[in-house]
């Protein structure tokens, strides 16, 4: 059935906030990178997507580069920008926020002589995932952006997600919501759970974070598509710039049923695949 709504991404941590022992939930000089849109371009250009689609997918998956893709093309921008594997433009813009140093080990260095080690978390009993995680920390090895690959258990890893803040990185994925704008506001608004690089903030910490907003509040105000269109379209191309969540690749849709079955209509929104309209199927004589 092709692309799927579900779609893995990695994230960086990047809650400015503190603990009950008022230590920062990241380490400072960490948290600079993690909120500078450069390094988040930079890591987007050097994770090799497709090998993931081909080694870990064997082919059945999709490339995936913003929130909304192929699967949904009423809503999909097809015009938003692109941070595909491209190591000279990873390079480039390292070194444009100052990484152009590395350590004994081989490991890139910030500005102020930190070298870049990252906790890396993705959750086990999921072995493609498992398998694209190792793959990124390869990929992002290369160019001296070390990976502490950590898998725990989907629960401890969504604790340290949604609960403690205490993690610096992680490989996670979310289904699809539905397929019209307004079942995603959960992730994008800046004061939700699930905006995932920073959940539940008092008031947007970036001004993109703060449109981003104000264009899902205004999609809300009418119903008029052409209108609700021009206004997703903006919110897909402020995420595909700013990547708080670099998207990695989209699992293709498969369901099987028996042929005798008729009034099939597959969907690829729903985990019911061939079976979301049962009321409507009959078996043919």
């Amino acid at each position: 059935m092709g692309a799927g709504p579900e779609r893995d991404f990695l994230w960086f941590n990047q809650n400015t906030g503190t603990n009950a022992a008022g230590q920062p939930f990241v380490n400072p000089w960490k948290l600079k990178w993690f909120r500078n849109k450069k390094f988040r371009q930079a890591v987007s250009c050097a994770i090799d997507r497709d090998r993931i689609v081909r080694d870990v997918y064997r082919g059945r998956a999709q490339a995936t580069y913003g929130f909304i893709s192929t699967e949904n093309p009423k809503w999909n921008n097809p015009n938003v920008p692109r941070y595909s594997f491209d190591p000279p433009r990873a390079r480039g813009l390292l070194a444009e926020v100052g990484m152009t140093r590395f350590s004994p080990e081989g490991v890139l260095l910030d500005g102020d002589g930190h070298p870049l080690e990252i906790l890396f978390h993705s959750n086990l009993g999921n072995p493609l995932r498992e398998k694209a995680a190792v793959m990124i920390q390869e990929d992002l090895g290369k160019f001296g952006i070390k990976l502490v690959y950590l898998p725990v258990s989907f629960e401890v890893l969504r604790k340290k997600v949604d609960i403690t803040f205490d993690y610096e990185c992680a490989l996670m994925g979310l289904g699809g919501g539905g397929a019209d704008p307004a079942t995603q506001a959960n992730v994008l608004r800046s004061s939700e759970d699930l905006h995932q690089w920073f959940p539940s903030q008092r008031a947007p910490s970036t001004e993109w974070e703060a449109r981003v907003d104000a264009l899902m509040e205004a999609q809300m105000r009418t119903v008029d598509f052409a209108e609700r269109k021009k206004v997703f379209d903006e919110v897909q191309a402020i995420l595909s710039e700013e990547l708080p969540m670099i998207y990695t690749v989209s699992p293709f849709a498969c369901a099987a049923l028996r042929s005798q079955v008729g009034n099939l209509r597959p969907s690829v929104f729903t985990p019911y695949r061939l079976t979301w309209n049962m009321e409507e199927l009959y078996f043919r004589k």
